[in-house]
């Protein structure tokens, strides 16, 4: 008896199986590993809530435009390499800022992005990468493989159902969040979206724009009414009149509804109802929280209650520490581990992104400088190579800073004399030894 025949008789109940042939069953029961259903919430939320829209592109645009280079395992700069090169020129119809951009976006929208290389058959070029794609992870499946070797190929279906084969393993590179949904159908294996714990948040916000919108549109349910008479002229109600009309405005103030009267009116809206009001403040929470789970401060959205000109930079450097830069060095540290063994000579070489063009970064290097000279243990090469800068081989450059104040008092009497009255001569103090 075969190996697959005693799991299935397991799996029907002739014998029970262990955990590892359960796992093994349920993998070849399923065959692949599809998108998650809810992945047209996710897209839907990015086109149409502008908060969850707001929250992605203020990490991904910025982050698409930052430089990027190529370095060798020495570390030293790579003038032409062909992986930075391909990066540089993806495809057909997208730029390098634009393929970074999709690739970040995908990975905020849906928690994974799928990074696809095609190559040519013949020529000298054969197996070299010769085009650069995001696949849309809403139509890429993942295929089982073995147990310790889960994910055999990919599938892209819209060119699946063209006839194209499958795409090999190496040949893609997925990049995802983690996942805790450990399933026996490998559910696990796909990225799990940051918006997945924030459904009942997008979905208030939704509706909370949705409900000022019709508010808007109807103009309210706050103001002043007049009733006219057959020739136009006011005239007075009584207070059980009054008490009627009131009641049927409360009645119909939830649906957005105006209340229609035989009787010829005039109605005057003076501003929001308090429910508009408590609409408007509980949009600003869940925007809140939108931006809390993609590590940005909420100073960044509009509207926001915190937001002056003091901590709007450091807001700026909190979005790239936090956010940008994150996404995109895991972005670059990943691609480049899939994608430079596939250039031959560059196997060992790495992308990098620059950031020392982001002023919103550059006031953390001010204040590194500073706590390296006030730290007294750093030499001047180490606070040039801090900044980025090559070591200068100058005599002195690799002494240690040491501040007079921390030269221990047993120490004082070792500074030979010449020192001593050079150093008072600069400091204008008058000669001790003459008093």
């Amino acid at each position: 008896m075969g190996r697959l025949t005693e799991i299935w008789q397991a799996a029907i109940g002739k014998k029970e199986p262990n955990p590892l042939d359960r796992y093994v069953y349920q993998m070849i029961g399923g065959s692949a590993i599809y998108p998650e259903i809810k992945n047209e919430f996710y897209l839907n939320s990015y086109t149409g809530n502008n908060d969850v829209f707001c929250v992605i592109n203020k990490i991904t645009e910025p982050a698409s435009a930052v430089p990027i280079f190529q370095y060798d395992a020495k570390g030293e700069l790579v003038e032409n390499g062909r992986m930075l090169a391909r990066l540089n020129n993806p495809n057909g119809y997208q730029s390098r800022t634009q393929f970074i951009e999709a690739g970040l976006s995908f990975y905020g929208l849906f928690g994974e992005c799928f990074t696809a290389y095609e190559t040519v058959e013949l020529g000298p070029n054969k197996g070299i990468p010769a085009r650069l794609d995001q696949l849309p992870p809403q139509w890429v499946q993942l295929n089982i493989g073995t147990y310790f070797d889960p994910v055999s190929s990919y599938s892209f279906y819209p060119l699946s159902q063209m006839g194209k084969p499958d795409y090999p393993k190496e040949q893609v590179f997925h990049w995802k969040d983690f996942n805790p949904e450990y399933t026996l159908t490998g559910g696990h294996l796909r990225g799990m979206s940051r918006l997945k714990p924030l459904i009942k948040t997008i979905t208030g916000s939704s509706e909370g724009y949705n409900s000022l919108v019709k508010a808007f549109q109807n103009q309210g349910m706050w103001g002043l009414l007049s009733l006219l008479d057959p020739d136009g002229k006011q005239f007075s109600m009584t207070k059980e009149q009054k008490s009627l009309l009131k009641s049927n405005f409360r009645k119909d103030a939830a649906k957005g509804d105006m209340t229609i009267l035989n009787s010829k009116g005039e109605y005057i809206k003076m501003g929001l109802t308090i429910v508009e009001l408590d609409v408007i403040k509980a949009l600003s929470v869940l925007s809140g929280k939108i931006y809390d789970v993609y590590g940005l401060p909420d100073q960044l959205f509009s509207g926001s209650q915190t937001k002056t000109y003091a901590n709007q930079k450091e807001a700026e450097r909190a979005a790239w520490e936090n956010a940008r830069k994150p996404w995109l060095d895991a972005y670059l540290e990943g691609f480049s581990k899939w994608l430079a063994p596939h250039f031959p000579g560059e196997e060992d070489h790495v992308l990098r992104a620059d950031y020392s063009g982001i002023d919103a970064l550059q006031a953390n290097m001010v204040e590194k400088v500073q706590w390296m000279v006030q730290a007294q243990s750093f030499s001047r090469n180490d606070i040039r190579e801090a900044c980025g800068w090559e070591r200068l081989d100058v005599p002195g450059m690799d002494d240690i800073l040491v501040s007079a104040g921390v030269v221990p008092i047993s120490e004082v009497g070792l500074m030979d004399i010449q020192t001593t009255e050079d150093a008072l001569k600069a400091l204008k103090i008058s000669d001790y030894r003459a008093k």
